[in-house]
């Protein structure tokens, strides 16, 4: 039988101050060159069989995705009866165990790796994860399916550290039902479309919205006030996040660039010169998906992953399309995702190499698709017809592959999650609010992060 195990608050307090010798029990006994390793068939040197326990731990995501990771494990288990498989799921502060667990030099095997929280550069710098290039090599492992940008994410200085478990971005959901009732053009699906631009958006917008006197009935737009929605205004304007160097790292903040400001002012103004879209204080009250799916918000930005939330729309129509494009020649999305990583410290590598080549097949990502909330990183599965399933909403899933070729990736630096949740995402609140024009939030952020971005530690 599998081994899953729900780790709650108080399981995460006490693990938190265990020592490294006893913190839970994340042994495996196989040694770090397994010896008398076999070949099987297929020519790959598989490891010894010695007993071998792998921690696998990863957050909740949705149930549907727990009894998949189950369900992994134990097929992994039935083919190497040697191995267990210690499934356990973090329904709360994930982010803060993985970081706890590798602070006591403790780590899973085996975890859903995730860039936001601890940038390829940080975990190259500190050897985090186990490096997977040499595996490539003696099993002549097959990267053509994953998108090069996809591997890229997780590579560092010519190696690499993770193999991607999916490839998000942004995308425009829009109701159908809305558009035919103005008499409005569809949105594009095709991200080399030109026509869709911030003036024909706009345009769009105010046709959408509706005023009953003071009220707004209807508004044309949504915004999504998170990170990468927000950030591909400024990739589709000549704008971006920051500036960087030839390896790719971020060397200072590119907010007061002319393409930059220019979007965070388009933006601010849909909510608070054209009234096209609602502000802050409503939005947060009633919920964003909510207003979308009441009917009366025309156009939003999301990730394709949250198409299945979409699908308990019932009362009306509704599709994807590209975003608008700017001042760019080449529209970008914000994007990324997260990957399947082990631990540098595992005492088993060649099984936890084993177990990652596992759950990164196809066969693991159409597990994922058919229970929702993933964007698959691999080519044969995003274009295959489980995930374009034409058979359910949106029409126009083609778009989802299609703009993972768009994706501009998260800033890379050691001080990304601080310079981002100490500066970046709260100077834009003075935009969304509307208290500061989007020059002065830029000056001010810039001012603020660029000392940051000069250390590299």
């Amino acid at each position: 039988m599998s081994t899953h195990r729900m780790l709650n608050r108080r399981d995460f307090l006490r693990g938190a101050a265990l020592t490294a010798a006893g913190a839970l029990g994340l042994a495996a006994c196989a040694p770090a060159t397994a010896p008398g390793a076999s070949t099987s068939a297929g020519g790959e040197s598989a490891p010894a069989e010695e007993q071998v326990t792998l921690t696998f731990i990863v957050d909740t995501i949705n149930e549907g995705h727990i009894k998949v990771r189950d369900g992994w494990a134990q097929k992994f288990m039935e083919a190497h009866p040697n191995v267990k498989i210690d499934h356990q799921t973090v329904p709360q502060e994930y982010t803060t165990k993985i970081q706890t667990l590798f602070a006591a030099g403790t780590p899973a095997d085996i975890y859903r790796y995730l860039q936001e929280v601890t940038p390829i550069v940080t975990v190259a710098e500190k050897q985090m994860h186990l490096v997977l290039d040499d595996y490539f090599a003696r099993d002549s492992y097959d990267l053509s399916d994953f998108r090069p940008s996809a591997i890229e994410l997780y590579q560092w200085d010519g190696k690499t550290y993770a193999l991607p478990r999916d490839y998000g971005n942004q995308n425009l959901f829009y109701n159908i039902d809305l558009f035919e009732a103005a008499g409005l053009e569809l949105p594009p699906a095709d991200w080399e479309d030109t026509t869709w631009t911030f003036e024909k958006f706009l345009e769009t917008a105010q046709a959408l919205t509706k005023k009953e006197g003071e009220r707004t009935a209807q508004w044309g737009f949504l915004v999504n006030r998170n990170q990468r929605p927000w950030a591909s205004w400024l990739y589709s304007n000549n704008g971006a996040l920051v500036h960087k160097d030839d390896r790719g790292l971020a060397t200072d903040s590119a907010m007061t660039d002319e393409g930059s400001v220019e979007a965070l002012q388009f933006v601010q103004d849909l909510m608070h010169v054209h009234g096209v879209a609602p502000r802050p204080d409503l939005e947060s009250e009633l919920g964003g998906f909510e207003l979308f799916a009441s009917g009366i918000v025309g156009m939003m930005i999301n990730n394709p992953s949250s198409v299945n939330q979409y699908r308990t729309i019932e009362s009306f129509k509704w599709d994807v399309g590209t975003i608008p494009l700017g001042k760019s020649e080449r529209r970008g999305t914000g994007g990324g995702g997260t990957g399947w990583a082990a631990a540098a410290a595992t005492k088993a590598p060649d099984w936890a190499w084993e177990f990652v080549k596992f759950i990164s097949s196809p066969e693991a990502e159409l597990d994922e698709v058919s229970v929702g909330a993933t964007t698959p990183a691999r080519v044969s599965v995003v274009t295959s017809e489980a995930f374009q399933d034409p058979s359910k909403p949106p029409s126009n899933s083609h778009a989802f592959a299609q703009a993972q070729e768009y994706v501009v990736r998260d800033p890379v630096h050691p001080l990304w999650p601080e310079i981002t949740q100490r500066i970046y995402t709260p100077k834009m609140d003075l935009l969304w609010s509307g208290a500061e024009p989007a020059a002065e939030v830029a000056r001010q952020i810039k001012e603020e992060a660029d000392p940051l971005f000069a250390r590299t530690s």
